[in-house]
């Protein structure tokens, strides 16, 4: 299993496929790559806004790779005549033999339009006996820990800009809930509001057992 960071929250994650997690290029400034440049097998997007579904439904037209959202963003999705499929917290769906399991997120979910698109989530992806867990956006919360009772978490993603979401502080009591071998923190810089340093993060985490890794865009982490 590999996980690509392209910015902000946007993750690729290479198992026997190729998803996207929350493409956000067009607009990103972090972003390292072109949107056209993209190919995925599949899309996954945690909620509804435009820092999270920018470029979705382009790539998605051009590759006719399907969007997989919750209920109701996914009936705003398939209203733009593209290959769009609902879940709902708790869903597990599978692409070939990769799982992917729908979590609860602290956050709310509109699309750019201002249409209801039902609650956020966050993602954990199983391949091979590996597991991640892309938070997408959200607050810290106690229930946490059921997701690491759950799937024991080779790696993380966590939000740490503040402002949007939980900021490092709670990001890293969030780890200690969590407990994955390794965290990987986004959706920072990329606004003025949430220009944090991710090394201040790493350093007030207190869960002995993670290791905190600093992605630039563009890079990769093989787990």
């Amino acid at each position: 299993m590999k996980i690509i960071f392209h910015g902000h929250a946007f993750a690729e994650v290479i198992t026997d496929v190729s998803i996207l997690i929350d493409p956000f290029i067009t607009s990103n400034p972090l972003c390292d790559r072109p949107a056209d440049s993209f190919s995925p097998d599949a899309i996954f997007v945690t909620h509804g806004h435009f820092d999270h579904t920018e470029d979705a439904e382009a790539i998605s037209r051009r590759t006719g790779c399907p969007v997989y959202a919750m209920a109701e963003l996914s009936k705003w999705f398939g209203k733009k005549g593209i290959d769009a499929r609902g879940f709902n917290l708790g869903g597990t769906l599978r692409v070939k033999d990769t799982s992917i399991t729908a979590v609860e997120a602290r956050h709310s979910s509109s699309t750019p339009d201002g249409v209801y698109a039902g609650v956020p989530c966050g993602f954990v992806v199983s391949f091979d006996g590996k597991t991640i867990y892309h938070a997408g956006d959200t607050s810290l919360y106690s229930d946490m820990s059921l997701i690491s009772d759950r799937h024991p978490l080779d790696a993380a993603l966590l939000p740490i800009g503040g402002h949007y979401t939980m900021d490092l502080v709670d990001a890293a009591a969030a780890v200690s809930l969590l407990k994955p071998r390794m965290v990987i923190p986004i959706h920072y810089k990329t606004f003025g509001p949430i220009k944090t340093n991710p090394v201040e993060f790493c350093n007030a985490i207190r869960f002995p057992g993670t290791k905190c890794v600093i992605l630039e865009p563009g890079d990769e982490l093989e787990i």
